[in-house]
């Protein structure tokens, strides 16, 4: 691998007069009335220009960097970018990061959040900075500085290709340590390709970036079902270690009355479907239940497969919703509502119609707030007076647990849990030497960046565990 080398140096930015500083360069976005008819990238990426301007405003303060769970070197970069070295930016960003665009197009960007330029105006756009930084590269082995060491004759396992398996599986590999990739889907990504629409993640960005992990030598095992195609406790006997990096994909079902007739879906099914070909209309009228990320995306595309008039339904305020008051969570609602998606917040479904055997209709309650301290307000239904929307499709969106039945049981009985989730300690080892955990089946957060948090945790304590007289060498970046 060659040797990147940095560019010449371009003159800086002329540093922005105080009034600018507050003021976000504006990121191009298709009209609503434009992208609702197809499944097309929505957000424009910044320019050159635009990089460079809205780069210069960050005052280096380092205090975004709280709230990036995988700890990125934000300041480095987006000094990088307002200098005109997007390649020596995206340096930075793969130190920590091997999935740059991925988070530049979908990460939850709590760093922004703690942007201290947004007290008096617009934080730094560090979200889109980094989808400038990686999409500025075609090929990321020209600046990445890791160069993988000798084979050390270890081999790990890694059950789901999502990115908590896919950001271990490239640190293993920079580490001789031969990664093996099981996923049930045919498709690298996990939840990332077939949970998240193309107009906020292209499928060709899924695959660039796989691809750049996998030229480190990882092997994938797609269409392989552990528990079913490979049983887990060979993967114990076969391989050094093993991580569990499965994600959420038992749906939480709304408990509502008539609810066994068509036309009615959970979200990650009706996202996966539509991802995957099989589900290509919708009808007329669309209503959605939940209130979180995944209800917002299952209304989105909604709209996208033709549908007139798409409703989501909650049980809370809007101020209630998952996320909130987080900016990524203000922009999804924002979204959604330009597009023409009628919000009907503090509402609780009690009964499906249907006609012929196909939904036809919700049956609804008001709710009341009941305020509780230092918690969300809690929901309580007003059964006295009903309500009714006509609907053509229902999609529940009402959350998603992990299935464990893959793991048998005289093993999962040895493992720790915490409500839902594997327990874990602070190098993402269960209570099973030798299994690690991370992603979905350990973070309540969810999320993507925090899944990659999870990954190089991991990465340490399997590292630690195979080569204890290296212990020393690997730590967990504080």
């Amino acid at each position: 691998m060659e040797e990147f080398k940095m560019s010449e140096k371009k003159t800086p930015p002329k540093p922005l007069p105080v009034k600018d500083r507050f003021k976000r360069v504006p990121i191009k976005m298709r009209s609503p009335e434009e992208r609702i008819h197809d499944f097309d990238l929505y957000i424009h990426g910044y320019t050159d220009e635009e990089a460079r301007a809205e780069a210069a405003r960050c005052l280096a303060c380092n205090v975004c960097v709280k709230g990036c769970p995988a700890r990125l070197d934000i300041g480095a970069y987006v000094r990088a970018i307002a200098d005109g070295e997007p390649k020596n930016a995206l340096q930075i960003i793969l130190k920590d990061l091997p999935l740059p665009t991925i988070c530049g197009y979908v990460c939850t960007h709590n760093c922004e959040d703690l942007c201290v330029l947004g007290r008096r105006g617009d934080p730094i756009a560090i979200r889109h900075l980094k989808r400038y930084a990686a999409e500025a590269v075609e090929d990321y082995s020209e600046v990445v500085e890791a160069t993988p060491e000798p084979d050390t004759g270890k081999k790990v396992a890694i059950i789901g290709a999502g990115p908590a398996g896919l950001t271990l599986a490239y640190r293993l590999a920079l580490k001789g340590v031969k990664p093996v990739i099981f996923d049930a889907l045919p498709y690298p990504g996990g939840t990332m390709y077939v949970g998240i629409p193309p107009y906020r993640l292209p499928r060709k960005v899924i695959e660039k970036e796989v691809e750049f992990i996998k030229s480190f030598g990882v092997e994938f095992r797609f269409n392989t079902r552990v528990g079913e195609d490979i049983p887990f406790e060979k993967l114990m006997e076969e391989y050094d270690a093993v991580f569990i990096g499965v994600g959420n994909h038992r749906p939480r079902r709304v408990e509502c009355k008539g609810s066994d007739c068509s036309g009615v879906y959970h979200a990650l099914e009706f996202l996966r479907g539509v991802a995957l070909g099989e589900i290509k209309e919708v009808g007329r009228r669309v209503a959605v239940i939940g209130g979180g990320f995944t209800a917002m995306d299952a209304a989105r595309v909604s709209l996208r497969l033709g549908a007139e008039k798409v409703m989501v339904l909650y049980r809370r305020r809007a101020q209630d919703r998952p996320g909130y008051p987080s900016s990524n969570a203000e922009e999804e609602l924002r979204e959604a509502e330009e597009e023409g998606i009628e919000f009907i917040w503090t509402v609780t479904p009690f009964e499906y119609t249907s006609k012929d055997g196909h939904i036809s209709g919700i049956k609804y309650w008001k709710n009341r707030m009941i305020e509780v301290p230092g918690k969300r307000a809690k929901p309580e239904p007003i059964k006295d007076q009903e309500y009714f929307v006509e609907v053509d499709t229902v999609i529940e969106a009402t959350g998603q647990k992990i299935d464990f039945d893959f793991i048998p049981e005289e093993i999962r009985e040895k493992l720790e849990m915490s409500w839902s989730e594997i327990k874990v300690n602070e190098f993402g080892e269960t209570s099973i030497p030798g299994v690690f955990a991370g992603g979905d089946a350990t973070n309540e957060k969810k999320d993507i960046i925090s899944a990659v948090a999870d990954g190089n945790r991991a990465a340490v304590g399997i590292l630690r565990y195979l080569f204890p007289e290296r212990a020393e060498e690997f730590h967990i970046k504080e």
